[in-house]
C-alpha cells in the first residue's frame, strides 16, 4: 500500500496551528521551532470515473464548469463550493463531471 507525507521532503518553512486536508484525510501539524513536529501520513485513493448511467443535471454542471473555470478574474484565488443535498441523488455524479 502506497503512503503519501504532507510536505515530505519541505526545508525551511515555518507552520503554525495549521491543517492540511489531503484527500479525505485531516492532517495536523504542530511546529515549535522545528521541534515536536507530528503528522499522519495520509493514504491518497485513486478517483473514480464517472458512472455512463448519470444523465441529467446539465444546469448544474454547467454552473460549476463556469464558476471554478472563469478567466475574468483578476485575482487568482482559491474558490469554494458547497453542493449538499441527500444521499444518493448524484452529488458525486455531479462533482465527477466537473472534473
Amino acid at each position: 500500500m502506497n503512503r503519501a507525507s504532507v510536505l515530505a521532503g519541505a526545508h525551511h518553512f515555518v507552520a503554525r496551528d495549521n491543517t492540511f486536508i489531503t484527500a479525505n484525510t485531516v492532517t495536523h501539524i504542530h511546529n515549535n521551532n522545528y521541534r515536536n513536529r507530528t503528522s499522519s501520513d495520509g493514504i491518497i485513493p485513486l478517483m473514480p470515473n464517472p458512472s455512463n448511467r448519470f444523465t441529467g443535471r446539465t444546469e448544474v454542471i454547467t454552473k460549476l464548469k463556469r464558476y471554478f473555470s472563469n478567466a475574468d478574474d483578476s485575482a487568482r484565488k482559491r474558490k469554494f463550493f458547497l453542493l449538499h443535498g441527500m444521499g444518493g441523488i448524484g452529488k458525486t455524479q455531479i462533482c465527477l463531471k466537473c472534473v
